[in-house]
């Protein structure tokens, strides 16, 4: 019989289609999974006919039928095979499954999309998992499905380096929703956006059987392709293989590109949004008096009690909004570590006691921000022209990802900036020049508040024509400070020390200051001065105004001024058009 059966596979050429390689996450001749576990033969990763031929007969001939077994350990592959050969391997007794679908009730499914963390380099793409959803009304009680390297590391560069080289090991875990949100909204401050999917029942039921084959299963992480996003196209393709999402990229994915992949594909029907609990505490700074916020801050930090008669001079509606703030910035105190538990228990449940007794009132009014898939696209390509003292090149650039503090923040985290190699070429009279080239560059231009206190960052490192001579010279620059503003204007201090190698190889010490301010109808207009200190050369000055408008997430225009004053003075001026795609 079981002969029979492959003879079938053979003949309908099933190691061939496109469901088995999906079930093998194998998107040529070999799977990308790394784990020897997850196949049955010895040549399963790379044979994908022989991993074929050994299910079948482990599903046909095994008599051992529990919970370890390979008949309850792939119920996916199962359900494929008995289907594609009008055949059934008989029952099982897979407790373990069983009564994790019953708990599960997996009813739809919703991606879930956490933005960027504002002071983290590392989750500064933001992040993607699925959550699968079931008939209860509430969907804290639902599952998350997360893939993430596996490490211990808190080394920012290690890190990075082994997620860029595969250094880590990644998973699949199963949390319940509510653990996910106090991760990402409460502890990391991330807002959180939730796009509802239309896959029908028997769709989620086809990604459940698949996530539970991927249990304990490895594979090596990559965090420019292999990563978080790239396994949640996989499990989707598993629950509708019709849709094609891995075709949407070809050389990197990020989480906001996963998005437009799913809206492109049609499978979102609705869109939430979860304010995360820094966003909750800036919309109580903006809707509370001065006074009503030093009462919040007093409040938090002990320095006033609850029942304190100074707080009676304020309306009911404003202490509504002082015991609710008091109470949202203790537990935020508390997540971070900084008040022990008895602490925040006492005074929490104190606030929330005062704050019941005002009864009812207008709940705060909490800015909905851009959804992400308003945003421009990752990558860019520039076409330009600038004019300088003794040049005038066209100029012809291109950056793969993703976005500077320069450009349109709709969507995006304002103030937070991440680019990898952007290079630009100059074109004249058929001589091509290289203009810069990016390396990497970041940037955390974080405003502090009444609640909140962040620092600014910034880095760079990469070639340019900025130190004078017109020369590239390769720079690495590092620098910290503080900002002040909101997501429509801000303005920054940095200092910014910087190593220069080249013709002219220096030390220098910079300050910058610098001001943005997002006008509405997608165009922002940025400008920022500074000084540089070098050791051994001529200072530096610098000074640019940009104004850039939006049209849509394809394209915008930019126009440019600098002035450089070292050795002598230069004056630059550019005009140019962004495409995004």
């Amino acid at each position: 019989m079981t002969d029979k059966l492959i003879a079938q596979a053979h003949a309908k050429h099933l190691s061939d289609q496109r469901y088995w390689h999906l079930l093998m996450h194998s998107p040529h001749d070999e799977s990308e999974i790394d784990d020897s576990a997850f196949f049955l033969s010895s040549e399963g990763k790379q044979n994908l006919s022989s991993e074929l031929d050994a299910t079948i007969r482990h599903f046909n001939e095994d008599t051992n039928r529990t919970n370890e077994s390979v008949f309850c350990r792939f119920p996916a592959r199962r359900a494929w095979l008995e289907h594609e050969l009008n055949t059934s391997f008989g029952e099982g007794e897979c407790n373990e499954y069983d009564a994790l679908v019953a708990k599960m009730d997996p009813q739809k499914v919703t991606l879930v999309f956490p933005s960027a963390h504002i002071n983290s380099p590392a989750s500064m793409f933001g992040h993607t998992f699925l959550r699968i959803d079931s008939s209860m009304e509430s969907k804290m009680m639902s599952y998350a499905i997360n893939y993430a390297a596996h490490t211990d590391d808190t080394n920012g560069l290690l890190f990075a380096y082994k997620g860029l080289f595969g250094g880590y090991y990644g998973y699949y875990s199963m949390l319940p929703y509510y653990e996910k949100l106090k991760e990402y909204r409460d502890s990391e401050s991330r807002d959180v956006w939730e796009y509802d999917l239309n896959l029908t029942h028997d769709e989620v039921m086809a990604m459940v059987r698949h996530i539970w084959e991927l249990q304990r299963i490895n594979s090596w992480y990559y965090f420019f392709d292999e990563n978080c996003s790239y396994h949640m196209l996989w499990l989707t393709e598993i629950a509708r293989p019709s849709v094609h999402l891995r075709d949407h990229f070809w050389y990197y994915i990020i989480p906001p590109e996963t998005v437009y992949a799913f809206e492109d594909e049609n499978l979102v029907v609705d869109k939430h949004y979860r304010p995360s609990k820094r966003t909750k505490l800036l919309s109580y700074e903006a809707q509370l008096s001065s006074e009503g916020i030093r009462a919040v801050l007093n409040l938090a930090s002990g320095d006033m009690k609850s029942d304190d008669s100074e707080l009676l001079r304020f309306s009911d509606q404003e202490r509504r909004y002082i015991f609710e703030a008091a109470a949202e910035l203790i537990e935020y105190r508390y997540i971070e570590g900084k008040l022990s538990k008895e602490t925040y228990a006492l005074r929490y449940h104190s606030f929330l006691s005062e704050r019941a007794h005002l009864g009812g009132g207008a709940p705060i009014t909490i800015e909905k921000k851009p959804n992400p898939d308003t945003a421009h696209r990752a990558a860019r390509i520039v076409l330009g022209k600038e004019w300088m003292e003794n040049r005038s090149p066209f100029l012809i650039g291109w950056r793969p990802a993703f976005h500077d503090i320069g450009e349109d923040d709709t969507g995006h985290l304002f103030g937070a900036q991440i680019e990898f190699l952007d290079a630009v070429v100059g074109v004249e009279e058929e001589k091509v020049t290289p203009e810069k080239l990016t390396v990497l560059s970041l940037a955390s231009i974080a405003p502090v508040s009444h609640f909140f206190k962040p620092f600014s960052w910034r880095m760079k490192s990469g070639w340019d024509r900025d130190y004078g001579d017109d020369h590239l010279s390769f720079v690495t620059r590092v620098g910290a400070g503080a900002s002040v503003g909101n997501e429509y204007m801000y303005g920054y201090v940095l200092s910014e020390p910087e190593v220069r190698l080249g013709s002219n190889a220096d030390i220098g010490l910079g300050f910058t200051a610098g001001v943005a301010l997002n006008w509405g109808n997608r165009m922002k207009t940025f400008s920022e001065m500074g000084h540089v200190f070098y050791l051994d050369n001529h200072d530096q000055s610098r000074f640019c105004f940009s104004h850039l408008w939006q049209w849509n997430g394809h394209v915008a225009v930019n126009a440019k001024y600098e002035r450089i004053e070292q050795r002598y003075d230069e004056d630059r001026y550019t005009l140019g058009v962004n495409f995004y795609f």
